[in-house]
C-alpha cells in the first residue's frame, strides 16, 4: 500500500512540473523587440501665432470693481438679484397681500477689506422698465451695454463698518429705499421683473475698491433685504421681519487702457484687458495609426515673465473656423467659434505651460475633425488684471511646440 501512495505522489508531481512548464513556454516574450506594442514620439511645429482683443468681461470673478487703477476704469456694477428669498419661499408677490406692509429695501455689499480707507460716496439705480434680462454676466461689457437705460439715483450710501468682534471688522456699502421701489418690484402686472441694479461711484475717485460678488467663495455676495410688517387685522401688528434676497449674477463694467506694444507683439493672455491668442500646428498630413492610442500631444508654451510665474490658469479650445494670423486686432465680440466639448486647461509651472490636446489630436489622426488650431485664455480664477506673455514664434528657441506621443 505505501509503495503504491508513493508511485501516486511521484506521478503528480511530475504531472505538475509538466504543466508549469507548458505555461511558461506559452508566456508571451517581455523583450522590448518582441512585443506587439511600439512607442513613437512625433513633433508637429507651431507654424502661425497671434494674439487680439475683445472688450473684457468680468462675470465670473470674486470680485466687483469701483474706481481706477493701473489704468483701468471700473464705469460701474450690475447686480441681479433672485426672485425668491435665500429659505426659497417668499417671492416677491408676498408683499402684496393687504396684511402685509413692505417699509423698504437695502441693498447690501460687503468691502473685500476690514478697514475704510476713505469716504467715497456711492449711487442707487434700477430698471423699471426693463424686462428679465437686462444684462448678462458672461456678455455684458463697457461696448455693449446703455447705462442710460437705468433709471435716475434712487439711494445714494457710504462705506461703513457694519459689526466688529475680536475676527472680523466687516465693512459694508448700504442702500436703503423706499416703498416706491417696493411697489415696482412687487408688481405684477409686471412679469418676470428684473429686481437688476446699477451700482456706481458718486464722482470719479482714482483710488480701487473691492467688494465680494456671487462668485466669492466663503464670501458675503450682496444682499436685497426687505423690510416689513405683518398685522392680525387693519390695526393690529403681529410682527415686523425681513426677507433676504441674494445676488445671481453680478459683473464689473470696465474700460481697459490701451494696448502695450508688449500685449501685441506676445502671444497675451489677460481677462481685464480682454486679451486672447491663437495658435496654428502643422498636422497636416499625419494619420494616427489604425491601432494607435495618443497618450500624450501637449503643446508647450514658455512664460517670457522675468519672475518665476507659477499656478496661472489657462483654457485652450479647438477652432472651428480658420484664424486670420496677419496681425493683432480688436473685435467688438469674439468672432473665433471653438469646440467646447475639447477644452483643455492647465496651469503654469516655473514659466513652462504644457497644455495635453489628447483628445482633439485624436480626432484630427483619424480624420474626423479639421485642425484649425487652438486658443488660449486665462481662466476666471486668476488675478483679472494680471497679463501673461509667452513666446510666439518670433523666439529663437522658446517658441512654441507640439509633442504627440
Amino acid at each position: 500500500m505505501n509503495k503504491t501512495l508513493i508511485k501516486l505522489a511521484t506521478g503528480l508531481y511530475l504531472l505538475c512540473l509538466l504543466l508549469i512548464s507548458s505555461c511558461e513556454e506559452a508566456a508571451i516574450p517581455i523583450e522590448k523587440d518582441n512585443t506587439p506594442v511600439t512607442i513613437d514620439t512625433v513633433s508637429f511645429p507651431v507654424i502661425k501665432t497671434t494674439s487680439y482683443q475683445i472688450p473684457p468681461v468680468l462675470g465670473n470673478v470674486e470680485h466687483l470693481y469701483f474706481g481706477e487703477k493701473d489704468g483701468f476704469k471700473y464705469l460701474y456694477n450690475l447686480i441681479r438679484f433672485d426672485s425668491t428669498d435665500v429659505s426659497n419661499i417668499y417671492s416677491f408677490d408676498y408683499y402684496n397681500d393687504s396684511l402685509i406692509v413692505a417699509d423698504s429695501l437695502k441693498l447690501s455689499m460687503r468691502l473685500a477689506l476690514d478697514s475704510i480707507d476713505q469716504n467715497a460716496e456711492f449711487q442707487l439705480r434700477y430698471f423699471p422698465d426693463g424686462g428679465d434680462s437686462v444684462f448678462n454676466e458672461t456678455s455684458t461689457n463697457y461696448l455693449n451695454f446703455n447705462r442710460n437705460t437705468a433709471s435716475s439715483v434712487i439711494a445714494t450710501a457710504s462705506m461703513k463698518v457694519d459689526s466688529v468682534d475680536s475676527v472680523n471688522t466687516i465693512v459694508t456699502l448700504n442702500f436703503m429705499m423706499d416703498t416706491s421701489i417696493i411697489n415696482v418690484i412687487k408688481d405684477t402686472s409686471n412679469i418676470n421683473f428684473n429686481q437688476s441694479f446699477l451700482v456706481e461711484l458718486k464722482t470719479g475717485i482714482s483710488s480701487e475698491f473691492k467688494f465680494h460678488s456671487s462668485e466669492k467663495v466663503n464670501g458675503d455676495p450682496p444682499e436685497l433685504i426687505a423690510y416689513f410688517r405683518q398685522f392680525l387685522s387693519d390695526s393690529v401688528v403681529q410682527d415686523s421681519s425681513y426677507h433676504t434676497y441674494s445676488s445671481i449674477q453680478d459683473v464689473s463694467v470696465i474700460e481697459p487702457p490701451v494696448i502695450t506694444s508688449l500685449d501685441s507683439s506676445y502671444l497675451a493672455i489677460s481677462l481685464a484687458k480682454g486679451l486672447r491668442s491663437l495658435i496654428m500646428v502643422d498636422m497636416e498630413g499625419w494619420e494616427l495609426p489604425r491601432k494607435g492610442i495618443i497618450s500624450s500631444a501637449e503643446l508647450i508654451y514658455i512664460s517670457s515673465d522675468s519672475d518665476t510665474l507659477t499656478g496661472y490658469s489657462v483654457t485652450s479650445y479647438p477652432l472651428k473656423i480658420e484664424g486670420d494670423y496677419s496681425q493683432f486686432k480688436s473685435f467688438e465680440t469674439d468672432p473665433y467659434m471653438v469646440d467646447v466639448n475639447f477644452n483643455s486647461s492647465s496651469s503654469v509651472i516655473e514659466n513652462i505651460l504644457k497644455i495635453n490636446y489628447r483628445k482633439i489630436s485624436t480626432e484630427f489622426g483619424r480624420g474626423k475633425m479639421t485642425n484649425y488650431g487652438f486658443k488660449i485664455q486665462p481662466d476666471n480664477n486668476n488675478d483679472p488684471f494680471k497679463t501673461v506673455l509667452f513666446h510666439d514664434l518670433s523666439s529663437i528657441d522658446s517658441y512654441p511646440v507640439m509633442r504627440v506621443i
